[in-house]
């Protein structure tokens, strides 16, 4: 890989892009870069491997895009989804087919995996080290990290996940917007010693929120849910009792919470979720995956939308890296291929969370979607 020469007046080399922010789409970035010989640096705040709140559904869309990475999906003997079922709080239930199907995976496990890989092809990837600022000028950005220290970069990618403390640096419009949109918190961990069926996935509604259920192999099931913030708050902020008296209450959810044991690690609960779209590009720093806009479970797959995006943006990169487009191009073509990808989606998204999660209108959207299919 060729050395680069630093800018004048810098001691440092300067790499052609720093991405911030090591899930799947970050570190898929990072590892397609890396492969064409681009001098790469990905920082992450936690320390690999760790567990991430997702619902570790890998959609067949991609398994040949990991494949070819050199994930080895197919050695790892993988639970394999074909069907799914999806409930109103009331437990009125569809079962239908999965058209596209999927494989199971724990982010502990495929994280890792894409962090090793990315190693392995050529970028820096520093863990445990949490950006506290980022800044564009002279057509070079600097990265500031916790310990001081700085870097510098031509190109910069946020793939931050859906809420940090850089949007704000970044002062993005979409935060005082989102202020006034409902607020809701994701929560996920693992089961195990549970009778889950290891090809379906399950998608359990509740009053104001949803559930859903997967395996992800290793006798683990991941159980993954988004509830109205209001939920947790009238019990106290008490992940337990919400679930007893909130979630429970759907009678094909209950079963799993009720007799499940827990794996040894606590639930991990991210807040302040909201389901707005955003801007693509901000301060000139490129945005991918919930970064640019978290996708709801019920309108799409969003480890799936991450890689995609990655996928969408690494060859723009590279076309300005070689000279041939400009940096306004770039911005500009990527933008567009996003909102083709993406903004429908997270437009429907918002749109079902209005209607999912309030029992009437999901029964009746359920009854009338078993009609159709005759399931």
């Amino acid at each position: 890989m060729p050395m680069l020469a630093p800018f004048p007046g810098s001691s440092a080399e300067i790499y052609d892009c720093a991405i911030i922010g090591g899930g799947v789409a970050g570190l898929t970035l990072a590892v397609q870069l890396a492969r064409a010989g681009r001098r790469v640096v990905l920082f992450e705040k936690e320390t690999y491997p760790f567990h991430r709140v997702c619902g570790e559904y890998i959609s067949m869309e991609n398994y040949d895009f990991l494949c070819r990475l050199g994930v080895p999906l197919a050695e790892m003997e993988l639970p394999v989804m074909t069907r799914f079922t999806v409930s109103s709080p009331s437990g009125v239930a569809l079962h239908h087919p999965l058209d596209i199907g999927g494989v199971g995976l724990s982010r502990y496990r495929l994280d890792q995996l894409l962090a090793q890989l990315a190693a392995r092809c050529g970028a820096s990837i520093r863990d445990g080290t949490r950006v506290t600022d980022v800044v564009f000028a002279d057509e070079q950005f600097t990265i500031t990290t916790a310990d001081g220290a700085t870097y510098q970069a031509r190109l910069a990618c946020g793939a931050w996940g859906k809420h940090a403390n850089l949007d704000g640096k970044l002062h993005r419009p979409y935060l005082e917007a989102s202020r006034q949109d409902r607020q809701f918190v994701a929560v996920k961990y693992h089961l195990q010693n549970v009778d889950f069926p290891a090809d379906m996935v399950q998608m359990h509604n509740f009053r104001d929120g949803y559930c859903g259920l997967s395996p992800v192999g290793d006798g683990l099931t991941n159980c993954s849910y988004i509830s109205d913030v209001r939920n947790l708050r009238a019990h106290g902020n008490s992940i337990a009792g919400m679930e007893r008296q909130v979630l429970m209450q759907n009678p094909l959810l209950r079963p799993y919470l009720a007799d499940a044991q827990r794996q040894g690690t606590p639930p991990l609960v991210i807040s302040q979720i909201t389901f707005r779209e955003r801007s693509t590009v901000e301060g000139h720093v490129l945005m991918l995956g919930d970064a640019a806009g978290t996708i709801a479970p019920l309108a799409g797959n969003g480890m799936s939308m991450g890689m995609n995006a990655s996928f969408l943006l690494h060859p723009l990169l590279l076309d300005f890296l070689e000279n041939r487009i400009s940096r306004p191009e770039l911005e500009q073509q990527y933008t567009r291929a996003w909102q083709r990808l993406l903004s429908l989606r997270i437009t429907a998204g918002r749109l079902i969370h209005r209607v999912f999660g309030q029992p009437w209108l999901t029964t009746a959207g359920i009854r009338v979607l078993k009609r159709a299919s005759c399931y």
